[in-house]
């Protein structure tokens, strides 16, 4: 457990799983209100594992077949070999994990609003001498829908590992996404974490993804939720285009099961 190591305040944005499902509406607005919070233990660790491993096999599997289809195109890092986004299957390890977690994450998604779909079904595979990215958001905060990313860590991550960071409350500031003013480094928090945390992230939250200095890969398991809606062509989310579209939080135990 990596916390103590943590000089950042992630404490301060943390939450046991079971406060999900006993205060919903409590998390709902302490997300709201600072764009992201980190649960602990969303997953047992077994079932962590399982992911880890499945996303290992599928990642050598695609890299070998050469097909860029099964991967997301994220600011091009995929080129250095360092970084690569795998739109995933809805294996049976996979449904088992978002079994887990949407039975604790529904009621939360639910109170910030009443419908949401799948827009991402993905793992963030960085590994050793990935150099980190530049601060950015993943959607601009004043013209586009809030999406909700779960990030989870399929291992320990420890700050040498490249963990997110992230910068609360940035995903209501104007001034800061228009460039008027700096990120307060201060307030940043770097999310090292236990294998089976998760992060939820408001994708307007100013964040980027820290140098891997270790020997060792850096692997999450995430999915994006967003309003329904009608997405415009050449979407860039990453998701297999057999899930775009069709996989709503309302119906998720008809399409895990």
């Amino acid at each position: 457990n990596y916390s103590a190591m943590d000089k950042s305040n992630l404490e301060l944005f943390s939450v046991d799983a079971a406060a999900l499902v006993e205060n919903p509406r409590q998390v709902a607005a302490l997300f709201r209100r600072d764009g992201l919070v980190r649960v602990k233990q969303i997953l047992p660790q077994k079932v962590a594992e399982a992911v880890c491993n499945r996303v290992h096999q599928e990642l050598q599997a695609r890299r070998a077949e050469g097909d860029g289809k099964y991967f997301g195109d994220v600011y091009g890092y995929e080129d250095t070999g360092q970084r690569w986004d795998l739109k995933l299957q809805l294996s049976s390890e996979v449904k088992h994990a978002l079994t887990l977690m949407l039975q604790h994450i529904q009621g939360v998604l639910e109170s910030l609003r009443p419908s949401w779909q799948l827009t991402e079904l993905a793992a963030m595979c960085t590994f050793p001498e990935d150099p980190g990215q530049p601060v950015h958001a993943d959607t601009s905060h004043v013209y586009d829908q809030q999406v909700v990313t779960i990030f989870v860590a399929l291992h320990d991550i420890s700050p040498e590992r490249g963990p997110t960071k992230m910068y609360p409350k940035s995903h209501m500031d104007g001034e800061l996404h228009l460039g008027i003013k700096e990120v307060d480094e201060s307030s940043a928090v770097l999310c090292t974490m236990s294998c089976g945390d998760c992060v939820l992230m408001d994708s307007r939250l100013l964040h980027c993804g820290t140098a891997n200095t270790s020997d060792l890969h850096r692997f999450l398991f995430y999915s994006s939720w967003m309003p329904p809606a009608r997405r415009s062509r050449g979407s860039t989310n990453t998701i297999l285009p057999e899930y775009e579209d069709g996989l709503s939080l309302r119906d998720w135990q008809q399409w895990t099961s």
